[in-house]
C-alpha cells in the first residue's frame, strides 16, 4: 500500500478521511509493506504503526530517516531504505563520496532496525554498468564499516 497522493494534506486529515479506508482495505491481506516515495514519518505515530499486519516500511528520499530509525529499532517491521535515484542515473559519474555520506547515514539512523536498501526510480545508467557495480560495491563497504544491525 502507498499513499503519495495524499502527500499534500495534513496528517489529521489522513487519519480521519484516509486511514479509516486502507485499515479496512489491508485487513483483508497477510503481511503489508506500506509506503513508495511519499515521507511516513508525519502519519507513523497516529496511523501506519497501528496496522497489525505491516511487516517493512518505506523509508524514501524525503522521509525523516533517523524519526524512522527510533520508531523501527528493535522492532519486526522492515526499515525499507530507497536511496536517491540522483546518485545512479542523473550524472554520468558515479559522485562516490556523496553516495558514501549518503549510505552511512541511512545506516546510522537504521542501526538496531532490520533494514532493507531497495533502489528505484533509476531510467538510465548512462551505459555505465561498471558504475552500478560501483555503487553496490559502495553499500556493501558502508556496511561491513558502518553497520550494527
Amino acid at each position: 500500500m502507498d499513499s503519495r497522493e495524499t502527500v499534500g494534506i495534513s496528517p489529521a486529515m489522513f487519519e480521519e478521511f484516509i486511514f479509516p479506508c486502507y485499515r479496512k482495505i489491508a485487513e483483508q491481506f497477510g503481511l503489508l509493506s506500506y509506503g513508495c516515495c511519499e515521507p511516513v514519518d508525519p502519519i507513523w505515530d497516529s496511523c501506519i504503526s497501528k496496522l497489525p499486519n505491516l511487516r517493512k516500511v518505506s523509508i524514501s528520499p524525503w522521509c525523516n530517516e533517523e524519526f524512522m530509525g527510533e520508531r523501527l529499532r528493535g522492532g519486526r517491521v522492515i526499515y525499507q531504505r530507497k536511496p536517491s535515484p540522483n546518485f545512479l542515473g542523473v550524472d554520468p559519474v558515479l559522485d562516490e563520496e556523496a553516495f558514501r555520506q549518503h549510505i552511512r547515514k541511512t545506516l546510522l539512523a537504521a542501526r538496531g532496525c532490520k533494514l532493507e536498501i531497495t533502489q528505484r526510480d533509476v531510467y538510465t545508467i548512462h551505459h555505465n554498468i561498471p558504475k552500478a557495480r560501483r555503487y553496490v560495491e559502495i553499500i556493501r563497504e558502508e556496511i561491513e564499516e558502518h553497520w550494527k544491525g
